[in-house]
């Protein structure tokens, strides 16, 4: 059964049910510790849950910031993060009531409620003073690009330059902007007769030199160098915070006819990724060149050949001259960033994982991050004709391309054979959960062991699954009758012992708000079993709880952010508070989460409930 080395047990909480009063008047339960030393591998940063009455719930919410040329292809995916980590996003665009440019923009998760878009004139002096006003941050993306020019000065270098210095010139004027990151390119840095071979490495201290871009009639590096010179010459002289970006895709090189030539390569979601890292990181600063990989032409071609047999490509190279020699980029300040470049050869478009009980709350954020990623996912439900399970699905971005909803059957031995079929991962979230039941025996314990047999047994017939994503419970870990107070540490090696779970009648939710209780957001726990199928190195159990809360704690944090909502005064009963524990995030660092604040995820849940008139107040 080669499956079982890969299979990767993640423990999370999801079962948190919200209470209006406490059941009895017994003693609160004294909390315990969860260990997170386990959970520190995956690279996961807890956000603590404690946050004062006037720091923000997290580092993003609140916060406003601005994008430049908000609709070109870098720009809108960095708009689109920046909404779904909880900015406020001013986004310039030549004509808002354009639907062509800014029809993708609106359909964004977040941008109903926190996108503006603003018409704005790059060559107008002023023409940005009121849109930056407000901003904490201004990314600046926007710049011209053509591939036939008769006039480079006046269509490319002038506009480059002076839009640039028109940006920088209204955030000098605002009081409320803090930092700048400018996209710049790449071509910015190696276009100065310097030798490039292989021995050759390119880092951020190299510039090109524009008397050589424009012997060689290099307009358009011209252009980006001459800006950059100018924007950190006025940068430096008005003490504005800034940092640049510098890259160069297939994308910005536009459609190229030379195939005998090196194409330096980045992910253009790592592009994303990497602007916000340096607006959020404080110690950031100066340029970063931001490049995953050096390629020739021909292996683009070779690896596009592999991922889209039918697409139409060439055979041969243009030429019979010698490949240019390629050389190095250093990643080492880059790397400063946290970015973890995507890999060329390795990207994730094109493969194929299943997710089982895709319905499900957690399963459906698993697969909306996959899609996102660019997975094909075959996404199992009961009844993939029922528009109350299946409908939020078929919404997601990229589900008419790349989501195939299945029937499966979780107690039928063999129903799974041909859904893992042809995938390289599989995640298993299905999973019989009912509050009430008369013979737990039929309803819950068999099939939720046989189900995840049945599962398996199918993953272990197909040559084609690497590695099985099991969506546990903390319920398998804590229940166990070991004392769990303060000073007890929980981590990946407890195991909950049936015996004590059957006397207990612990079945499913508890239901006893006189508890301590682990919380995370789904969103953090849909990102951590991806993570988990992507980093080759992990393995075992993740413990995935940003923090321990007893009710009390919850109830009290609600009355601060919504003042005006009916919640109960005091608990039930007089007992004692069940003690806290700890829950170790030793190994789950190592996933790379950063965990959303509990602060932050209960304003987010309430919201929601409102938004869908499932509450009201």
């Amino acid at each position: 059964m080669h499956i079982f080395k890969h299979l990767r047990f993640l423990l999370l909480m999801e079962d948190i049910v919200w209470l209006s009063q406490c059941e009895d008047d017994n003693s609160f339960v004294p909390k315990y510790q969860v260990s997170n030393v386990k959970a520190k591998t995956l690279g996961i940063e807890f956000v603590p849950l404690k946050r004062s009455k006037n720091e923000r719930m997290s580092s993003s919410e609140g916060k406003v910031v601005c994008v430049t040329g908000g609709s070109g292809y870098i720009a809108s995916w960095l708009v689109k993060l920046l909404l779904h980590r909880g900015y406020t996003v001013k986004a310039t665009v030549r004509d808002p009531s354009d639907p062509k440019k800014v029809e993708h923009l609106l359909k964004l998760d977040g941008a109903k409620e926190r996108l503006h878009l603003i018409k704005a004139n790059l060559l107008e002096e002023g023409s940005f003073d009121s849109v930056v006003e407000g901003c904490e941050g201004v990314f600046h993306t926007a710049s011209p690009f053509y591939y036939n020019v008769t006039d480079p000065q006046a269509e490319l270098i002038d506009p480059a330059v002076n839009g640039t210095l028109n940006v920088l010139k209204s955030c000098a004027k605002s009081s409320s902007v803090k930092r700048v990151v400018l996209t710049s390119s790449f071509y910015t840095v190696p276009m100065n007769g310097r030798p490039k071979t292989p021995e050759v490495v390119v880092d951020e201290t190299w510039f090109s030199s524009p008397d050589f871009c424009r012997e060689s009639k290099m307009w358009y590096p011209l252009s980006k160098t001459l800006a950059e010179e100018a924007a950190w010459k006025f940068a430096k002289e008005n003490n504005i915070d800034l940092i640049t970006r510098l890259f160069l895709s297939l994308l910005e090189a536009g459609a190229q006819t030379f195939p005998n030539s090196t194409l330096v390569w980045i992910n253009v979601k790592d592009v994303a990724n990497a602007h916000i890292q340096a607006f959020e990181i404080a110690s950031a600063s100066g340029r970063y060149c931001l490049v995953e990989s050096v390629v020739y032409f021909s292996d683009v071609v070779k690896i596009l050949r592999e991922l889209y047999p039918t697409v139409q490509l060439p055979e041969k190279c243009e030429n019979d001259r010698p490949l240019m020699p390629k050389f190095q980029i250093s990643k080492e300040k880059a790397k400063t960033l946290g970015v973890e470049f995507v890999p060329l050869e390795s990207s994730s478009s094109g493969k194929v994982v299943c997710v089982t009980g895709a319905s499900g709350y957690i399963a459906s954020w698993i697969v909306k991050f996959l899609l996102l990623r660019g997975y094909t996912v075959k996404a199992t439900v009961r009844d993939p004709s029922d528009p109350k399970k299946v409908e939020h699905l078929l919404k997601l971005d990229g589900a008419e391309e790349r989501l195939h909803l299945v029937k499966a059957n979780l107690t039928e031995e063999g129903s799974f054979d041909s859904v893992v079929e042809g995938c390289e991962g599989v995640f298993h979230t299905a999973s019989p959960f009912y509050t009430n039941v008369k013979d737990p025996q039929a309803e819950l314990i068999d099939p939720a062991v046989k189900g995840t047999l049945n599962v398996l047994k199918s993953c272990a017939k197909s040559p084609s699954v690497k590695r099985v994503v099991l969506t546990s419970s903390i319920a398998a870990v804590a229940y166990n009758g070991k004392p769990k107070t303060p000073e007890v540490v929980v981590d990946e090696t407890w195991f909950s012992t049936p015996d004590f779970c059957t006397e207990s009648k612990v079945y499913g939710a508890q239901t006893f708000p006189n508890l301590s209780a682990g919380w995370i957001n789904v969103k953090d726990v849909a990102n951590a079993h991806i993570h988990a199928f992507e980093i080759s190195s992990a393995t075992g159990r993740y413990c995935l709880v940003e923090r321990v809360v007893h009710y009390s704690e919850i109830v009290k944090i609600l009355n601060e952010l919504y003042p005006t909502l009916q919640l109960p005064k005091e608990c039930e009963n007089d007992k004692p508070l069940m003690p806290k524990y700890q829950v170790s995030k030793e190994k789950a660092k190592s996933l790379g989460i950063e965990f959303i604040s509990f602060e932050a995820s209960l304003r987010e849940t309430v919201e929601s409930l409102t938004e869908n008139k499932l509450v009201n107040f």
